[in-house]
């Protein structure tokens, strides 16, 4: 590992030791993930035995497990790169020896990796202490953990990505919450894109986060090596895309220290 690296793994560590030992915020992500797993156990028991579908809740549960899994555990990184934007704190760090942007998304990282596996941890025993059996074999139990840590990870991207709009936009607020709300829309977040309309899941399939969620939690109750392969190529394709627009933006932030002095 070249001492470059080893800098942002420095970063990652102690972002990830800091969350660790922030119990309180720690603990409310976890308390409000087992309500909300117990609230849909409970209304999704009661559809199946409307239905006479037997076990429908066990599909319904651990879909929203692995979905609020991707979407709890990403920290609201745009927020600081905003304010590192705004504030010209990122002029301090952009002629240093490391990369202004790497440094924060290494520090979300391991805020991330925190929440991403207490929650898969406890909220794989709720689950699975509500619903006794899940929809899925348990040897393919890592390959579904790794895809939507993953999935996480660019989820995480896309928060920074939407950090550095900040260059063109006075409040980024307003363009995260209507991403979050594009999440629970087009990625599936809550309910699986299947019990949508077929023009809606036409144009869900134009957007990253069809990709990013939908594809990745959707093996929870339909994995297959061709459904996980498909899954990983679109969030190359997307990753790419967001990458690239980071990679202007950050060249954008370079000129406009260099130029106007922050």
């Amino acid at each position: 590992m070249t001492d470059a690296w080893r800098k942002y793994a420095a970063f990652f560590m102690i972002s990830f030791k800091q969350s660790w030992l922030n119990k309180g915020n720690l603990s409310g992500g976890l308390l409000f993930l087992i309500i909300l797993l117990f609230t849909y156990n409970r209304l999704w028991e009661v559809i199946g035995l409307e239905q006479d579908q037997i076990g429908l809740n066990a599909t319904f549960v651990w879909y929203l497990l692995f979905a609020e899994m991707i979407i709890l555990s990403a920290p609201r990184s745009e927020r600081i790169l905003a304010d590192d934007v705004k504030s010209g704190t990122m002029a301090y760090y952009i002629n240093k020896p490391v990369s202004f942007f790497l440094m924060r998304y290494a520090e979300a990282l391991g805020a991330m990796t925190v929440s991403y596996l207490s929650m898969g941890t406890l909220g794989s025993l709720a689950a699975l202490l509500l619903t006794e059996k899940p929809p899925f074999l348990w040897w393919q139990y890592p390959f579904i953990f790794i895809a939507c840590g993953i999935s996480s990870a660019i989820n995480t991207l896309l928060y920074t990505a939407i950090g550095l709009s900040a260059l063109w936009l006075e409040n980024i607020r307003t363009l995260s919450m209507a991403v979050q709300r594009l999440a629970f829309i087009f990625g599936g977040a809550i309910f699986p894109l299947t019990i949508y309309p077929e023009w809606f899941v036409d144009i869900a399939q134009w957007t990253p986060f069809y990709a990013v969620y939908y594809l990745t939690i959707r093996l929870v109750y339909d994995f297959s090596w061709q459904n996980l392969g498909e899954a990983c190529l679109l969030n190359f394709l997307w990753t790419s895309g967001i990458v690239a627009f980071i990679a202007y933006a950050y060249r954008k932030l370079n000129r406009r220290v260099n130029v106007y002095g922050g």
